[in-house]
């Protein structure tokens, strides 16, 4: 590939070699540990992360170049700046307000992430498929570290950093560096989605064989941390997958034709089906002849009379934030300002961060409609679509390089967004990160296509 170039409006600053080989590393070590959430944790009235705390090094070396040579255009900073606006004004109707504020500085920080990488990456071809490349490494290693956790206590060794066990002690659920499973599926289920859409297109960013190795890592991941909702989505990615080619031997079919290499296409899929009801007939063959392990992996859900804690929990805490927009829809009540909101109507008062964590919202749109009202969720709204409908657009006319980038990008991003209804909270750092690297990519896919109209 050939070098990128972008329209010059005056002298660009050149970093020197050291300088910006330390701006990769730290960018290499934020993807890392952005799912870090128990471990290189500072706790100083709140949680700062170590992501967090090395960020400010990249965005002022951002500004810096941003300042003194060109400032590269960063996908959705228009409306996301008004929202972060929004979330501003509106921290004075919050009972609490010292989490709003601490949200709108971490919408902030999550902001100028997304800046910097943009104005640091996107000019600078070898940094840029640096950094690609390490985020794709990033998804296997804590991949290979949660099934450490898994393995480990099945030999009678201590799995470390286990948050929640089904058996104590022995049978661990996988968490990584994560609170807890469910966030650290909904962490691997960004990498495995794109890392799938990869392999799909052959992108040469990696070889096929560590593409596969990661993608394979991630999906063992996340079925090791038995978070029923992300084995539901890695489910759907597959399926989704293997849609298109037996829609296009249909449609050869129908037009009275075949062809060879189209269906060679489809052994993956018949292997992948077979293996899949490999598995399952398996595992319902177990769980018949060991009905007390059936229970086990369905308590919490009701199903055939077991305890439905997660689901009704899950529920109450959707119609509360629900509730919270229906009393304030017009402004909302800040970011972070729904736990307070929600502690008001159980009647509960929060004095402190750790009060609030009993309280918060679910599913991330919910939140934000509570946190944003009517006039605040446009601008969040304007910067989802702005974010999935450019990349996509540009994908169709970029080298094919790019274009099978930003196509797995927006693939995970979407399926990220979809997982996040069943969680919480907007501002995890994993998604900011992906929203970064698909912002440095949209901007270099832009600087290598001709007549690409600046925006």
């Amino acid at each position: 590939m050939s070098a990128l170039a972008l329209p010059v409006k005056r002298k660009a600053i050149t970093f020197s070699p050291s300088l910006q080989s330390f701006a990769v590393l730290v960018a290499v070590l934020i993807l890392l540990t952005s799912s870090f959430d128990i471990f290189l944790i500072l706790n100083a009235s709140g949680n700062y992360r170590f992501c967090q705390m090395i960020a400010p090094a990249l965005i002022v070396l951002a500004i810096v170049k941003a300042r003194w040579g060109w400032k590269i255009p960063t996908l959705g900073i228009v409306p996301l700046g008004i929202w972060l606006l929004a979330q501003v004004l509106f921290i004075p109707v919050t009972s609490f307000w010292p989490k709003s504020l601490a949200y709108c500085v971490w919408l902030l920080l999550n902001i100028g992430l997304m800046f910097a990488y943009v104005q640091l990456f996107s000019d600078n071809q070898r940094a840029l498929c640096t950094l690609l490349r390490w985020y794709v490494y990033s998804f296997g290693l804590i991949a290979a570290f949660g099934i450490v956790q898994f393995i480990l206590p099945l030999v009678g060794l201590p799995g470390p950093l286990v948050k929640q066990w089904w058996i104590p002690g022995s049978l661990a659920r996988a968490n990584g560096f994560s609170y807890e499973p469910s966030y650290f599926a909904t962490y691997l289920l960004i990498g495995f989605v794109f890392v799938g859409s990869l392999r799909r297109a052959r992108s040469t960013l990696l070889s096929s064989r560590a593409l596969l190795g990661i993608w394979g890592l991630t999906a063992v991941g996340i079925v090791v941390s038995s978070s029923r909702m992300g084995i539901v989505f890695l489910l759907i990615d597959v399926f989704l997958a293997q849609v298109r080619p037996w829609l296009s031997v249909a449609g050869d079919i129908g037009r009275s034709r075949i062809v060879p290499s189209k269906l060679r296409r489809l052994i993956p899929s018949l292997a992948l089906a077979t293996l899949v009801v490999a598995l399952l007939a398996g595992a319902v063959t177990i769980l018949e002849n060991r009905p007390a392990i059936t229970l086990m992996f369905l308590n919490g859900t009701g199903v055939s009379g077991t305890a439905a804690h997660s689901v009704i929990e899950r529920e109450d805490s959707l119609e509360e934030t629900v509730a919270v927009f229906l009393e304030h829809p017009v402004i909302g009540r800040s970011l972070g300002g729904v736990s307070s909101a929600i502690a008001e109507r159980e009647g509960e008062t929060i004095h402190s961060f750790e009060d609030s964590k009993n309280f918060e919202g679910m599913s991330v749109f919910a939140e934000i409609l509570a946190a944003s009202g009517i006039v605040g969720i446009v601008p969040f709204l304007w910067f989802i679509t702005v974010t999935i409908w450019k990349p996509l657009a540009l994908a169709r006319t970029t080298p094919p390089f790019y274009s099978s980038l930003l196509c797995g990008l927006v693939r995970s991003l979407v399926f990220a967004w979809a997982i996040l209804q069943f969680n919480q909270n907007v501002l995890r750092p994993y998604l900011w990160i992906h929203l970064a690297i698909l912002a440095a990519v949209y901007a270099a896919a832009r600087a290598s296509t001709p007549h690409t109209p600046s925006r």
